[in-house]
């Protein structure tokens, strides 16, 4: 029993012990388990620590720059708006220079909208040059422009309009037009405009514009031309009392000095024949005076030609030009050729007598001034006007001797010309000629 009992004890001591070592291994792996929980969360919260440590490097370098970034851009914006408040200082400095140059200037300046056929904009001088107020102008509206246009004048806009179809920003317009005044009176104006801006199909959208008063200087410029006309009808007068003069002096020499000189002629003649032969001297002395008269009948003759050729009246303008250009070519010894086409030319007796006196003239320059040896002359008879063409080889006429205030001959040959509604065109080259070209319109 004791043994027994033992023996139970000792199995009851080692089933304890199992269950002890049991435990035991269990308490082991359970620590082990929990020891490599406790590493795994150790190294995980180790981890977690140097990332959120990472993190707060970042974020603190992400907040520095952020930071950085905000303080430029302070002070950038604070620059950019100290740029725009001087900006803003120097454009309304500008504008003050733009009024003040809008108010100074004696001119018109506007902007005038295309689309809308309306100005948006005049300057206040608009008061001053046409005295209308600006309350005035604003009950108008858009058609202030056009109620005080002249109704002759609206065709200028409508052409206006078309050219700027046309052109482009560096384009200039000018026109003119007159507009009316508060008291009712027309006044003259030139406009000098450009396009200010484009729609998108690139068609005119906004002009700007500056308008100028001329109606002084166009009243001086009508007083000019009443004067002009005044004195080209003088002129005209004058040349026709000094034709018609040279006509009767030329009659008066031709027939009473002629006539006179020819009977003393008859006269001495008729004295010689009654003398003995025995007086030879006074024969000599008679026929000596006889020649004497000839030559004097001749030049009678010539002066009277030169004065008023009478184949001018009689025989027309062509038969007077050979008989200058030949009379020309025998006295000067410079050749003179001739071409008129049609042969027979007729024309008014103004234009006849202007022809014949510029051609006159010319020939006269040629002598004095070209040192010429040939002379070419050309008359042609078309159907709106007549042309005489005079071209000489000496060595030209200059810029200068052209443009002369001394140049009486060109003088008067351009009066004749410019009394008949016709041009004078003269051309030279050094050592080479000079052209004359005369056109005359046979409606003037």
């Amino acid at each position: 029993m004791d043994k027994s009992a033992e023996t139970s004890a000792k199995n009851r001591e080692k089933s304890r012990i199992r269950h002890l070592e049991k435990a035991v291994g269990e308490l082991k792996t359970a620590l082990t388990s929990a020891e490599q929980r406790l590493a795994r969360e150790t190294l995980e919260r180790t981890n977690t620590a140097n990332e959120l440590q990472e993190y707060r490097g970042v974020l603190n370098r992400t907040i520095a720059e952020r930071t950085q970034e905000l303080r430029n851009a302070n002070r950038d914006l604070r620059a950019e708006i100290m740029r725009r408040i001087q900006m803003e200082k120097e454009l309304v400095e500008s504008q003050r220079f733009v009024n003040r140059i809008t108010d100074a200037t004696p001119n018109l300046l506007y902007i005038y909208d295309v689309i809308t056929n309306r100005n948006i904009y005049i300057n206040p001088l608009i008061t001053n040059i046409l005295g209308f107020s600006q309350d005035q102008i604003k009950q108008v509206g858009s058609q202030f422009f056009q109620s005080v246009l002249h109704p002759e004048d609206a065709c200028v806009f409508e052409r206006l309009k078309e050219r700027f179809d046309h052109a482009g920003y560096k384009d200039i317009l000018e026109s003119e037009y007159r507009m009316k005044n508060v008291h009712g009176e027309w006044r003259w104006f030139q406009s000098r405009d450009v396009i200010f801006k484009k729609t998108s199909r690139g068609l005119p959208q906004l002009i700007l514009g500056i308008a100028q008063d001329i109606t002084e200087r166009k009243k001086a410029e009508e007083e000019l031309n009443q004067s002009r006309e005044q004195l080209r009808v003088l002129l005209a007068h004058q040349q026709s009392v000094r034709e018609e003069e040279r006509t009767r002096i030329s009659r008066e020499i031709h027939d009473e000095l002629g006539q006179s000189l020819t009977a003393l002629k008859i006269d001495l003649s008729w004295l010689a024949k009654r003398l003995s032969k025995d007086q030879e001297v006074l024969v000599e002395k008679a026929i000596e005076m006889t020649r004497q008269i000839d030559l004097n009948i001749q030049t009678v003759k010539r002066i009277s030609a030169e004065l008023r050729p009478g184949l001018l009246d009689d025989l027309g303008l062509t038969a007077a030009l050979e008989w200058q250009a030949e009379e020309f070519e025998q006295r000067q010894g410079i050749r003179c050729e001739l071409r008129i086409r049609p042969d027979d030319i007729t024309l008014d007796r103004d234009i006849s007598t202007a022809i014949f006196r510029i051609f006159q003239e010319t020939i006269t320059n040629v002598v004095r001034h070209a040192k010429a040896s040939r002379i070419t002359v050309h008359l042609t008879k078309e159907t709106r006007g007549v042309v005489l063409t005079v071209r000489d080889d000496g060595r030209g006429i200059t810029r200068k001797q052209i443009a002369s205030p001394t140049s009486i001959g060109l003088i008067g040959m351009r009066e004749r010309v410019n009394f008949l509604g016709g041009t004078l065109d003269i051309s030279g080259t050094r050592h080479k000629g000079t052209i004359v070209k005369v056109s005359i319109p046979l409606s003037s």
